[in-house]
């Protein structure tokens, strides 16, 4: 199939319903393959300068480079590996859905480049032809014709006539420094920090910042537009930076979280958008460091779209295994909300939607089946009762038009956990019932709506009847299986399904506890939920937290 690549695993089920593992009735154990189904992506690399003579020094410091022959065999190498170049609007047309997934080529690339270097016209362009690829320029529009080394007017016609060039903005200020303090305190991110107002001693308001970017934008546009005789409407963010302003949570991983940007103020991402899209820009790209990246998607929203950075620095052998291991990688999970991260690990699946809901903070997330963020919604309720403490939302389950989320109980404070209930029939989650817990329900990790019960499991093992709080089974610990921590709750066929994280192993069992075990399925998993043939798997990586989706299918062979 071309529009999903798909990595099989197959995985031996134990499938035991007493306390000593053995299968009911002397029936063989059964065989499941979990099949984990990639999204559809395009990659999307960024180059600057191709050049043997860098205008700013080899050292690494200042506009990343690359010289032509190394340019020449990243391009061989890819094309060699069955890589296909494509254009960026075949790109744009995949990602905002307006052509099949069936229709683009397994591991499509689009080149683009940055700040407008002559050298990427001048050498750049003979050597990505030999591969019969085009590429789009995001060019500065005040360094344009005004710095040695920049493009020309006259090379922006040109390569407008050349056929293999997308001529697009990268902002009229594009990388100049801003007044963003009192004391003259200067940043390159122009176009995600308020300014610093010296004459009236404040800074700018919000419609301000946005009547400063909207102008930008269009100054841009009317400019260059009769100049390249083709319409403007695509933005590469200077540096990356859209007003994403989120630190990291204390002890966090460094390389966690890198869209949390250097603003000096939140909320400015959705006045940038919305700026665009009044301008008349279709989409927009940010930027990603090698090993904090993942490929464009249709998870991804089109005024953020990632690219992957490429320089001198790694050889084409390290560039390779970078970009194999993206290929794994998932769906990440939206997770800067109003300038905070909220470490989203709980989820729940409904036809179209997914659920899934931040562990430190009182929000929801409404995402589409892609992991696109359609909504959020912050559920100032959940704090109630807290005393302080997180919100630790713990798991999350659906039934019909209901939304149960539970919260659980806080280290080092008297904090209950509560259940609450959630209408979802009319869109946004409506709190409809919200009660405390008994303090034997404090670590739920899971629930999930089985035969008109909700169910409940805690980190060790513990299954309940969540709302009579009454503890029904345990997970059976026997010769052939050894219990340990567990994380999730779904339920599929009469059966309800968890992750242990001890063993690596996801489990089918029923509410008693008697199992059937479901062989290793690596990874920090955190949550799950199940649809028909899906499981979904919200797992947390290393430098992101991710979305993975497995099919589910079981076979008769011993």
């Amino acid at each position: 199939m071309r529009n999903l690549a798909l990595f099989v695993v197959a995985i031996g089920v134990l499938l035991g319903s007493t306390p000593g593992g053995a299968p009911p009735g002397g029936m063989p154990p059964k065989k499941l393959t979990l099949t984990l189904v990639r999204e559809p992506t395009v990659r999307v690399l960024m180059f600057h300068q191709i050049s043997n003579d860098p205008i700013e020094p080899k050292t690494g410091v200042g506009t990343p480079w690359m010289a032509p022959q190394r340019f020449n065999d990243l391009l061989h190498a890819l094309a060699q590996r069955g890589y296909h170049f494509i254009t960026m609007q075949e790109t744009l047309a995949f990602l905002s859905g307006k052509i099949p997934a069936a229709r683009m080529p397994q591991r499509s690339v689009t080149l683009t480049f940055d700040d407008g270097y002559r050298s990427a016209w001048t050498e750049a362009t003979p050597i990505f032809q030999r591969y019969h690829a085009s590429a789009t320029m995001f060019f500065e529009g005040h360094a344009t014709g005004t710095i040695p080394g920049r493009l020309t007017d006259a090379d922006l016609r040109a390569m407008a006539r050349s056929g293999v060039w997308s001529l697009q903005s990268h902002g009229f200020a594009g990388h100049s420094d801003l007044v963003v303090g009192p004391h003259g305190d200067l940043s390159p991110y122009w176009y995600a920090n308020l300014e610093w107002l010296s004459k009236e001693h404040r800074f700018e308001t919000l419609a301000e910042f946005e009547e400063r970017v909207q102008g930008d934008l269009l100054r841009f546009r009317h400019t260059f537009e009769p100049i390249t005789g083709a319409p403007i409407d695509l933005f590469a963010y200077p540096s990356g930076e859209y007003g994403e302003n989120a630190a990291l949570p204390s002890g966090a991983n460094p390389q966690t979280n890198t869209d949390a940007g250097h603003s000096n103020s939140p909320n400015l991402t959705p006045l940038i958008f919305r700026a665009l899209k009044n301008d008349g820009f279709i989409a927009a790209f940010s930027v990603y460091d090698p090993g904090h990246v993942h490929f464009a998607s249709r998870g991804d929203d089109l005024y953020a779209l990632p690219r992957i950075g490429f320089t001198a620095k790694a050889s084409v052998a390290q560039d390779l295994q970078f970009m194999n291991a993206l290929e794994t990688k998932g769906i990440e999970f939206p997770e800067i909300y109003g300038g905070h991260y909220t470490a989203v690990a709980p989820i729940a699946v409904s036809g179209a939607h997914i659920y899934a809901a931040s562990t430190t903070q009182p929000l929801l997330y409404l995402l589409d089946r892609h992991g696109r963020r359609i909504a959020a919604y912050r559920e100032i309720a959940l704090d109630r009762g807290r005393a302080g403490a997180p919100a630790a939302i713990g798991a999350l389950a659906i039934a019909k038009d209901k939304l149960w989320v539970v919260q659980q109980a806080a280290l080092g404070a008297r904090v209950t956990p509560f259940l609450n209930e959630f209408s979802i029939a009319g869109g946004a989650p409506k709190l409809v019932a919200r009660r405390a817990l008994p303090k034997a329900l404090s670590w739920v990790v899971g629930i999930a709506w089985l035969d008109g019960k909700l169910y409940g499991i805690d980190d060790g093992g513990e299954i309940f009847d969540v709302q009579s709080g009454r503890q029904v089974g345990r997970i059976v610990r026997s010769n052939t299986y050894q219990s340990g921590r567990f994380a999730g709750l779904a339920a599929k066929d009469g059966e309800l399904v968890t992750y242990d994280r001890k063993t690596h192993r996801i489990i089918f069992f029923i509410p008693q506890g008697a199992i059937r075990t479901v062989g290793a399925l690596r990874g920090d998993v955190r949550s799950l939920a199940v649809e028909g043939d899906r499981l979904y798997v919200s797992r947390w990586d290393p430098a992101r937290h991710m979305l993975r989706i497995y099919t589910m299918g079981a076979s008769n062979k011993s």
